[in-house]
C-alpha cells in the first residue's frame, strides 16, 4: 500500500491534517478542559472535526472525500491532540483550584 493511496499528496496532509487539524483539535480540547467538562466528550467532538479536516482534502486539493484510511489516521491525531490538550489545561485547573493536592507532606 502506498502512501498515496492512503493519505494523498503528504505536503497537503502535513498542512491540513497535522498543522491545521491539531491546532484546531488542540483548541478543542483545551475548551472542554477549561469548562471542566469529561475526557469522553473529546471522542464526539472529534469526530466533526475530522470530517472538516476530509472536507478540506475533498473542497481545496480535490482528495478522495470518502477516503477511510486518511480520516482514520486523521481522527487518532485528533485524539492525540485533544488528549494532549485536555490533560495540560486539566492539570493546570486542578493545580490552581486544589493547591493542596500538590504539596508535599513528611
Amino acid at each position: 500500500m502506498n502512501s498515496a493511496f492512503v493519505i494523498g499528496d503528504p505536503r497537503v496532509f502535513i498542512g491540513v491534517t497535522l498543522i491545521i487539524g491539531g491546532l484546531a483539535s488542540f483548541a478543542a480540547g483545551r475548551a472542554v478542559a477549561l469548562n471542566w467538562k469529561p475526557l469522553w466528550l473529546l471522542a464526539l467532538y472529534g469526530l466533526p472535526l475530522t470530517f472538516a479536516m476530509r472536507f478540506l482534502h475533498w473542497s481545496l486539493f480535490g482528495e478522495p472525500l470518502a477516503a477511510p484510511f486518511a480520516a482514520l489516521i486523521a481522527y487518532g491525531w485528533t485524539l492525540f491532540a485533544q488528549g494532549l490538550a485536555w490533560r495540560s489545561a486539566h492539570d493546570a485547573l486542578v493545580r490552581r483550584q486544589y493547591p493542596w493536592l500538590g504539596e508535599k507532606h513528611n
